[in-house]
């Protein structure tokens, strides 16, 4: 999706009303495909969906990423089911390894398993993707990135992300707008997580909900070279740096890298980009600062003559209540002893 209609989206764009038939016609396929559908099958293991219904960015992975390290710490095991969109895989199921590439896997999926100890299964069919799971690791609950969409499964708890800054735009279903289902939807959740604080014309997108919601604080944390992961210094504060950003939201990555005192000359691409040679030949001899999303495509582009491009993780910590609501929900307990 381009960034001229994300952010006409977000701007509400009075031009967008021509395209309110099409939303119309979205909406009700929408609903005779969800009516259509037979029930999912009964989960092999708890599932917990983590979604949105807005396209644009979000941040699920790095929700997902933060909730794995906190459930491990508790001793509890997950396994991360994905479509590992903008992959090759297909049906699948395929347990990701680090020896994939993100072409074949999906840019978000080989993040997961770089980043955590869970074990990362992609694939478009997700009942064969917990089902390979189940039978090959000792867990104790699925999580699905992303999935709230999808008719084949059903979440025995879920997640609803939006963008704290952004909310859910003008509100409207695609095209018109940026929802992928109506918003009604914030009503069927378990828990909504704002990932940024939550602003005063965001909460005007939003509904009137019940359902308990969470806010995030996302930050970057450590900065490292991309061809060999080696921790680095940022920068002092009034640099210069360049920033590239193949995700949902980069305006948002240029942002926090100006709250870290940098002067920013930004360069968007869009989501799950596949990088190539020519894109990051106009930042030779720079210094080139990128997500660490983006890092798992543009690695094997560098070598030990790009000293100065560089990454940025984000750190996420998830609050004890919206981890203390889900287990109770899915009836976890992190003493299980486990075997193997």
């Amino acid at each position: 999706m381009s960034q001229r209609m994300i952010k006409a989206w977000y701007q509400s764009a009075w031009w967008l009303w021509f395209l309110w038939p099409l939303s119309i016609l979205y909406r009700v396929i929408r609903r005779l495909l969800v009516a259509a559908t037979t029930t999912p099958q009964t989960n092999p293991l708890p599932l917990l969906v983590v979604g949105n219904i807005s396209l644009g960015g979000t941040g699920k992975t790095p929700v997902v990423q933060a909730l794995v390290h906190q459930l491990h710490r508790q001793g509890i095991r997950c396994g991360i089911i994905s479509r590992g969109y903008g992959g090759q895989v297909g049906k699948g199921p395929h347990l990701v390894t680090e020896r994939d590439n993100a072409d074949w896997v999906g840019d978000e999926p080989l993040l997961l398993t770089m980043s955590t100890d869970a074990p990362v299964v992609v694939g478009s069919d997700r009942q064969a993707a917990m089902k390979l799971l189940v039978e090959q690791f000792d867990l104790d609950i699925l999580i699905s990135d992303d999935g709230l969409q999808n008719t084949k499964i059903k979440g025995d708890c879920e997640w609803l992300l939006i963008d704290g800054q952004r909310g859910l735009g003008n509100g409207q279903c695609l095209p018109m707008g940026p929802l992928r289902e109506p918003k009604q939807r914030l009503h069927e959740v378990d828990a909504i997580l704002t990932t940024a604080a939550l602003t005063d014309q965001a909460a005007t997108t939003l509904p009137v909900t019940s359902t308990p919601t969470y806010s995030l604080r996302p930050h970057l944390v450590a900065l490292k070279r991309v061809f060999d992961d080696q921790d680095v210094s940022w920068p002092t504060s009034g640099s210069k740096v360049n920033a590239l950003a193949g995700i949902g939201n980069p305006e948002r990555f240029f942002a926090d890298l100006q709250t870290q005192g940098l002067l920013v000359e930004g360069k968007a691409f869009t989501d799950h980009h596949r990088f190539k040679d020519e894109d990051l030949a106009p930042f030779r001899d720079t210094t080139l600062i990128m997500t660490a999303k983006d890092r798992v495509k543009c690695k094997s582009l560098t070598s030990s003559q790009d000293q100065h491009w560089l990454y940025t993780e984000q750190g996420l910590e998830l609050p004890e209540s919206v981890i203390e609501a889900l287990l109770n929900k899915l009836h976890l307990d992190g003493t299980k002893k486990h075997h193997g």
